[in-house]
């Protein structure tokens, strides 16, 4: 067995025993499986003191690390009151825009085939929009949205009547 060798299997067999947890004592020429009696015990975190100095974790009165800290909503549609409040706004198409001499009027067709008549006041949207404004080819929805912080925000969304043809 050549020099090469024997220090390869010598590395080979160090590596192994830091591995596996063993360490070998200095002095003794023999391996040890459990620390020594001098070192010192190791404690747990505390939460709440015990007698004879050891410490015992409570995690009762504190959240949980690994839940999300923003919750997801279902994957499953949420019903809302009426059909319009049913559907998020993208999902919504302007079909057509009637006025008379006072006010407007819109057709707005929905995901699932339906039409609907909406005025200036409608309730629309999964986020509680109201429809704040009509003009002859657009109309505009108004939104509270809670941003990344958790602050509710006003969010003014423009559906045209012919969509992205004019752009």
């Amino acid at each position: 067995m050549g020099r090469c060798s024997l220090i390869s299997a010598t590395v080979v067999i160090g590596i192994s025993c830091l591995t596996c947890g063993s360490f070998f004592t200095a002095g003794s020429g023999a391996y040890a499986a459990e620390p020594s009696p001098t070192s010192a015990p190791a404690t747990a975190v505390s939460g709440s003191a015990q007698t004879g100095g050891a410490y015992e974790y409570t995690g009762l009165d504190r959240r949980d690390p690994f839940a999300p800290l923003v919750s997801k909503r279902e994957a499953g549609r949420d019903k809302g009151v009426t059909p319009l409040e049913s559907y998020d706004i993208t999902e919504m198409k302007i079909i057509a825009i009637l006025w008379d001499k006072k006010k407007y009027f819109a057709v707005v067709s929905l995901p699932d085939g339906k039409s609907y008549n909406v005025s200036d006041g409608a309730k629309v949207g999964t986020h509680g929009g109201v429809i704040s404004r009509l003009t002859k080819d657009t109309v505009v929805i108004r939104e509270r949205i809670r941003d990344a912080s958790g602050v509710m925000s006003p969010r003014d969304t423009v559906l045209r009547l012919r969509g992205e043809e004019e752009e």
